[in-house]
C-alpha cells in the first residue's frame, strides 16, 4: 500500500488515540498523565509516546510538573467535530446479519432476505486512511459527492451484496 502523504497536524489527529488525548485536552483546562491514560485507556508508554507527538506539534504542552506529575494541556485550538458539540461522541451500532434491526430503515430496505452482509473491520490508521481514499475513488469514479470530511476515518466496511 502506498503511504499517504497529508499535512502533520492532520497526519497525528487522524490516529484514534492521538484524536481522543486532544480531545479530552481540549474538554479540560489541564488534566495529568494518570487523568489521561484513564480517560484514553492507553498503556502508560503508549501514552507518552502519543503525547510526545501532540507536543512535537505544538497542539498540546506538558505546562508544568509538580513531583512525579506531569500536567498537560492543550496549546492550539484545531476545530473537529467532537469539541465543536458538546454531546459525547457515540459509535454507530456494528452492522452485521444478527444486528440488521439496528440498520437504519433505508438500509434495512436495501438491505433484504435475499442479500448477504459481510462486515469488514479495519485494523490501525493506515487500513483506515486506505479504506477512505479508496471509498474517495470510488465515488469520484462513479460521480458520487461524497464530501467525506478531513478527519473522516472508517473503524469499519459493510458489503452487501445479493444472495446467488
Amino acid at each position: 500500500m502506498a503511504r499517504v502523504r497529508a499535512d502533520p497536524v492532520t497526519t497525528a489527529l487522524a490516529h484514534p488515540t492521538r484524536r481522543a488525548l486532544y480531545i479530552a485536552l481540549s474538554n479540560k483546562e489541564e488534566m495529568s498523565t494518570v487523568q489521561l491514560q484513564s480517560e484514553v485507556n492507553v498503556e502508560r508508554y503508549n501514552l507518552y509516546h502519543h503525547l510526545k507527538k501532540l507536543a512535537s506539534l505544538n497542539l498540546v504542552e506538558n505546562h508544568r510538573d509538580a513531583g512525579r506529575s506531569r500536567w498537560w494541556k492543550r496549546k492550539a485550538l484545531i476545530e473537529l467535530p467532537e469539541i465543536l458539540t458538546s454531546a459525547p461522541a457515540v459509535s454507530p451500532p456494528a452492522l452485521n446479519s444478527e444486528t440488521m434491526t439496528t440498520v437504519p430503515s433505508q438500509l434495512a430496505e436495501i438491505v433484504s432476505e435475499h442479500s448477504e452482509v459481510h462486515v469488514i473491520q479495519l485494523e490501525g490508521s493506515r487500513d483506515q486512511v486506505g479504506a477512505k481514499r479508496m471509498l474517495e475513488l470510488l465515488a469520484t469514479e462513479h460521480g458520487i459527492d461524497l464530501n467525506l470530511p478531513w478527519n473522516f476515518l472508517p473503524s469499519s466496511i459493510a458489503l452487501i451484496a445479493k444472495k446467488k
